[in-house]
């Protein structure tokens, strides 16, 4: 809206109406462009080094690397990084891919901007074919049977479980037979999980939908929506277990459960 077209609306219309009027155009609106509006609006207003979650950026990029690799993950292989955000795992994990492919896939275009400008800088000369997708529904435009790994960190802890299950329904044709689908997930058990859930309780529903979502749920019926979707559930590993490297002696939770998936 031009400068103009502000002062003929505070000229024209009382404060009383203008008030109820933006309270009208932000009542909650949930539609197909809802997660994209949300991530998108969340990237513009924070610094470029932040990113959706907590914790140390290097550190859990690390981590998520070591865990991918411990899944069998090769330098050869095709990764798909659903959900890439800013480059968190994309700078651990792109110069280990040597002769194979790395895919970020985001659903904000200032984030996949940002981790763009993050590889360029920090791997300028890949040793893997690197590409970026912008995608905001699970419809993708991939090779079926072409994917060794994708993994969903902190994903699916920002979207509703029946969203949860259409990407997981949609990505299990694009992944060769016994390749693997790692995410995560916040338990409702965790101590992390309760703060989110009774946090989350106070706001009633329009001004949930407000913001990026934290989602809690239980490993169980994480695992029966991803069988629906086709996948064997191959192994859980608890949040409060330490993963990935050592650092300063101790090593790292990221306080989310994850589960491998294997494609029959």
């Amino acid at each position: 809206m031009s400068n103009l077209i502000r002062s003929a609306v505070k000229t024209v219309i009382p404060k009383s109406q203008r008030d109820w009027l933006r309270d009208k155009l932000t009542t909650l609106r949930v539609g197909n462009d809802t997660y994209e509006d949300l991530y998108e609006s969340y990237a513009r207003n924070v610094e470029a080094d932040q990113v959706v979650g907590h914790g140390d950026f290097d550190f859990i990029g690390r981590a998520e690397l070591a865990l991918l690799q411990a899944e069998g993950l090769k330098p050869e292989h095709t990764l798909v990084d659903l959900g890439c955000g800013i480059g968190r795992l994309a700078v651990h994990v792109i110069p280990t891919l040597v002769g194979g492919s790395y895919i970020g896939i985001d659903i904000s275009e200032t984030m996949l901007k940002r981790a763009k400008e993050r590889i360029a800088q920090v791997s300028p000369n890949p040793p893997c074919r690197v590409q970026w997708i912008k995608q905001t529904t699970p419809e993708f435009n991939l090779v079926e049977n072409s994917v060794d790994m994708m993994c969903a960190i902190s994903v699916f802890t920002h979207m509703e479980a029946e969203d949860s299950y259409r990407y997981l329904k949609a990505t299990i044709r694009l992944v060769k037979p016994g390749g693997r689908f790692i995410f995560s997930c916040t338990p409702l058990s965790t101590a992390i999980g309760k703060e989110i859930f009774l946090n989350s309780a106070k706001l009633d529903l329009k001004t949930r939908w407000k913001y990026v979502r934290n989602v809690t749920t239980s490993m169980d019926y994480m695992e029966e929506v991803a069988r629906l979707a086709g996948w064997s559930v191959l192994r859980w590993y608890d949040p409060d277990a330490p993963i990935g490297p050592q650092n300063n002696g101790e090593r790292y939770s990221i306080d989310q459960a994850l589960c491998v998936l294997e494609r029959p």
